[in-house]
This record gives structure tokens, sequence and C-alpha cells, in this order.
């Protein structure tokens, strides 16, 4: 039988955010998660300064880190981070019994976010991290509308990408279609969570936290509220292709076997070239 993996997706609060996020944690814990994703950088929506301490150092990630081990649950969020020379948008993975998996930093900064840096934290600008034999990647909220490194996700065969953010939306349709996109052209699962503002209006933080899996399909959603959702899934499934004869079914079971064996990397080069003027 295939091991079930249990993934919980936070809408958090903006007001005493960090209190709220350690309640997730806890209540992820409460209900059996594995893993629980908390909203982008709790410690600069509730008024800190960027780069106020190294991350192991940081009171906010203390406090997320004790609430790990004592729910047993494993956490991914974002702290800004100091670094040698600056502040880095950090995305970390902690396991149930506090132990630091593995280290992501922002790739894409926002506007008014270009100071960051985002050289890699340990050397791979796109780690992906096991966690119980499931092959996890963090992405950070702008990092959303490039799709290439989702793609570099899926070569290296990343089962779920979590990513923490703060984006806005005025309808969701324009985020939830690039959601979805990520999760079904590289055949994973994709979780995010995000703030909440009461009542939900156009332009506000929405919450709706989610789980989308590989056939674009929303398997637990908060909605537009506050709250810890849960989805429970083997991480290993990938959405069969769908044909029936033989030889092609033999030679793509699954999408991603098909996208990876049509895929044309010898005609993408000027994907990773500056734009030319004019």
């Amino acid at each position: 039988m295939t091991k079930r993996f249990r993934l919980a997706v936070s809408s958090i609060e903006k007001s005493n955010c960090v209190e709220h996020c350690v309640g997730a944690i806890v209540e992820a814990g409460t209900r059996g998660a594995d893993l629980i994703v908390l909203p982008e950088e709790a410690d600069i929506i509730s008024g800190a300064d960027p780069g106020q301490h190294a991350l192991e150092a940081h009171p906010v990630f203390a406090a997320f880190r004790a609430a790990a081990i004592k729910a047993k649950v494993a956490i991914i969020a974002s702290l800004s981070a100091k670094v040698d020379g600056g502040h880095a948008n950090t995305g970390f993975l902690l396991d149930g019994t506090g132990k630091l998996v593995g280290l992501y930093r922002k790739k894409h900064p926002a506007p008014s976010e270009e100071a960051i840096v985002t050289t890699p934290a340990r050397g791979d600008p796109f780690p992906v991290f096991d966690l119980k034999g499931v092959k996890i990647a963090i992405a950070i909220c702008m990092d959303i509308h490039f799709p290439e490194m989702f793609r570099i996700y899926g070569l290296k065969g990343a089962d779920v990408v979590c990513m923490p953010t703060m984006y806005l939306d005025y309808t969701g349709d324009m985020l939830e279609a690039s959601e979805k996109a990520r999760a079904i052209d590289n055949q994973m699962y994709f979780a995010l969570s995000r703030y909440i503002e009461k009542p939900f209006l156009a332009g506000k933080s929405m919450g709706y936290a989610k789980v989308i899996a590989p056939d674009g399909r929303i398997i637990a959603s908060t909605a537009h509220r506050e709250g810890v959702a849960i989805a429970e899934f083997d991480p290993k499934w990938r959405m069969p292709f769908w044909v029936t004869e033989e030889p092609l079914r033999s030679m793509y079971p699954d999408l991603r076997v098909m996208f990876e064996r049509i895929r044309r990397p010898d005609l993408y080069g000027d994907v990773v070239q500056p734009k030319k003027k004019g």
C-alpha cells in the first residue's frame, strides 16, 4: 500500500500573525499532519525591519521551531534573515524534531524587495529536500510568475512544491491559474499558504490557502477564512496519460513521463538569455 502524506496549509490573520502561526503549527500536529506550510515573512508582517537576525538566532524562528518540536510536525515558512552582505527572504524546512532540513532563498524579488540577497544558501539555487521519503521544494510568493524554476523542480523529481506567500489578487483567478499550471505542467503537488484580512474584499489578503494535485484539482483549501486545511494524498501519484492503446500506454504511463520525453531543451536557449533591447 502506498504511504499517504498529510499536508496542512494555513490562512493566517495578519494581526498577531506570529501567535496565529504558532497556533496553526500546534493544530496541524494535533490533527496528524506530517507538514504544515505557513505564509511568507511573519516577522515583516508583524512590523519588524528586514534582516535583524541570522535565521537560527531569529526569535520567530525559535518560536516556530519550539512549536514544531512540541507538535511533532514539520514546517515550511519564510523569514527575513540576516546574511553576509545584507538580508534574504529565507524559506526553510524544519522536521518534527526541530532539525533544519533545508534552506531556500527567494529568487525573484517583488517590487520594493529588490535589495534582498538571492544567492543560494547552500550552493544549489533550487534545492529539493527529503522528508519522510517525499521530495519537497520551496518557492516564495513572486516566484510563482517564473515557470522556469518550477520546471527545474519537476526535472529534479519534486513531489510537492510548498510556497509561503503574502501575494494579492483582485479576484484570485490570475494567481490560481498560475498555481494550477505549475502543478499540471510539472506533474507535482502544489501547496500555498497566505494571510487573510476579514471580511475579504478585492485587493485584500484573501486567505484561500490550498493544495493542488497534479491534475489541477484543489484537494484541500481554507476558502476565504482563517484556519488550517489538510490534504491527505499519495505524493507519488501523477496524472495518467489518457490513452489505453499499446504501445503508447507503456511508453507514457503518466503525464510527467510524457512531458519529459516530448520536451525540447535543444530549442529553449533563448529562455535563459537576457532580453535584447529594441
